[in-house]
């Protein structure tokens, strides 16, 4: 019973000790990757953006464009009269049509009204006034548009064209070295953190950290995937899927990972090679076993078949006399 209850005690405090570790991992992931990410932003600080007041000052000259905003405004002035034109004689088109009916409607009994005939001549008087009015602001407004601010305006519009061409141009060019310099970042890092966590899983010292070397390598997975779908996404959006590629991909990428390091680090020959460095049972890893495992009680060694003396049974080599088992 004494023994059953130390079991049972050791299994707690081992499920409670790999939970905190898995709990700091991922802090430690996190703050890592909050580090790298600011580390990142900092290096597109070396690369700034191009000035854009100084290209449209090169292709947009001053004067063009002051003359270009004059004309504009004088325009503008001419189509508001325009307007106002059209407003005066859509009312007086009104006040015309019913003083009209007005004294049509008295004619139609035989009643010939002064008052309302002059009213009615009145409207129609003006009505024609405002219709001429508004054909000379109508033809001042063509006249105007056509023949100075047409010619103005293609002139301006070609600049402003080159000026968007110029700045498309230096931005897609700073875009790209900041993507390079950013994913050889991401890349550098990876590889980084990868050589970190090969030296915690082969170096017998830093072996029981081993979840260390977990953490820094998932930030440097996590980072790499980020920035990388940072670069690649505004450059792609609109043309492919990216979303989906990204997805596909990045699951693909993290699959091949996890059959890599299952085979390199997890299988059962690295985990029996580790356990051996550690002079533990390779068979359940309980440390520093005898002729057999105090815990599982598989043989831990077995006499040589050349020299006959007892050496490690999980070795390929005899330690007395060098012989391949």
């Amino acid at each position: 019973m004494a023994e059953q209850y130390n079991e049972k005690d050791e299994s707690k405090v081992s499920d409670g000790t790999t939970t905190a570790e898995k709990i700091l991992a991922l802090a430690l992931t996190v703050f890592l990757l909050i580090g790298g990410l600011w580390a990142a932003e900092n290096i597109t600080q070396f690369f700034p953006p191009p000035d854009w007041a100084a290209i449209r000052a090169e292709h947009i000259p001053a004067s063009v464009e002051a003359e270009f905003n004059l004309l504009a405004q004088e325009q503008n002035e001419l189509a508001m009269t325009v307007q106002r034109h059209t407003e005066a004689v859509a009312a007086a088109q009104s006040a015309y049509e019913k003083a009209r009916e007005e004294y049509r409607t008295l004619l139609d009994r035989g009643i010939d009204d002064r008052d309302k005939r002059l009213r009615w001549e009145e409207t129609r008087l003006q009505l024609e006034t405002l219709q001429k009015e508004i054909a000379v602001a109508r033809a001042a407004l063509d006249t105007f548009t056509t023949d100075v601010f047409a010619p103005q305006k293609t002139v301006f519009l070609a600049a402003q064209q080159r000026y968007h061409d110029e700045l498309g141009r230096q931005n897609r060019a700073r875009n790209l070295v900041v993507g390079v310099a950013l994913l050889t970042y991401a890349l550098a890092v990876f590889a980084l953190t990868f050589l970190v966590f090969n030296l915690f899983r082969t170096r017998r010292s830093l072996s029981r950290y081993v979840v260390v070397g977990n953490s820094v390598l998932g930030f440097g997975a996590l980072q790499a995937l980020i920035l990388f779908y940072r670069v690649v996404y505004p450059a792609l959006r609109g043309l492919l899927p990216v979303e989906l590629i990204i997805s596909v991909g990045g699951a693909a990428i993290s699959i091949a990972g996890i059959v890599f390091l299952k085979n390199r680090f997890f299988s059962n020959e690295a985990i029996r090679n580790r356990r051996l460095w550690r002079k533990s049972c390779p068979n359940c890893g309980f440390p520093h076993p005898s002729l057999h495992c105090a815990w599982c009680g598989a043989g831990q060694v077995a006499p040589c078949p050349q020299c006959h003396a007892r050496t490690n049974n999980h070795l390929p080599y005899c330690g007395e006399c060098g012989a391949k088992r």
